[in-house]
């Protein structure tokens, strides 16, 4: 390895020892003041293929008609719990019921004019539109990943505890854009972190927030004898 190669890891490593829970928190507050507003929430359309797999791998999932003001109709919407730092966070699904001629209808599930390329089994995602004021940020990220000994209070950051910080940061409603998302992950980048995480795609990106799910699910009806 050249010299110059050497100096460059070692300022790397440097970087990663030096960043603590208390950078991040710093960060983290600082995208939530640039990027939160009052109004609106993150929206994200589901891969196609993962939305097939995951209504056929979920048949007792609960499917409510629900009036949706994006698409300014009645569509199907359902809840699921997206686990982060093990807690559950709330998202919605929302799939078309039928065919609506209505630009914003057409707009919201993506689809093309006339409903070019209609699909029932299309879902949007919708995150949180306000965060939890209830919930300990600071705790939540000082204690996300703990070194082993519950008495200390310092974490590891890893990609285990980047990917917890990510996903928080839009699921959890304390942003409304994924600037803010491909910003923090730029910043752990740059302070040497070695990140799996690829969300250039939306097959990739749904893969990413549904990494740990959990939803409630109807009891199966048992036939009469």
């Amino acid at each position: 390895m050249a010299e110059s190669e050497s100096v460059s890891v070692h300022e790397m490593t440097n970087k990663t020892q030096n960043t603590t829970y208390t950078d991040v928190i710093k960060k983290f507050k600082d995208l939530q003041t640039r990027y939160y507003t009052e109004s609106g929430c993150v929206i994200t359309t589901m891969n196609d293929e993962f939305a097939k797999d995951f209504i056929d791998k979920h048949p007792n999932l609960v499917w409510s008609e629900k009036y949706n003001k994006y698409a300014e109709a009645v569509v199907f919407t359902a809840k699921v719990n997206i686990i982060i730092f093990g807690k559950p966070f709330a998202v919605y699904l929302h799939r078309p019921i039928k065919q609506i001629h209505r630009w914003e209808y057409e707009y919201f599930f993506g689809f093309g004019g006339h409903n070019k390329g209609f699909s029932h089994n299309r879902i949007v995602t919708t995150f949180q539109n306000s965060y939890d004021k209830g919930v300990d940020i600071e705790y939540l990220l000082m204690t996300g990943t703990l070194t082993g000994d519950d008495s200390n209070n310092s974490c590891i950051i890893d990609e285990k505890y980047i990917k917890n910080v990510l996903k928080l940061l839009v699921v959890g409603g304390y942003v409304k854009g994924w600037d803010a998302f491909t910003d923090f992950e730029k910043w752990f980048k740059e302070r040497g972190f070695t990140l799996e995480v690829n969300t250039d795609t939306s097959s990739r990106m749904t893969s990413f927030i549904f990494e740990d799910y959990e939803l409630v699910e109807m009891p199966v009806k048992q036939s009469e004898s």
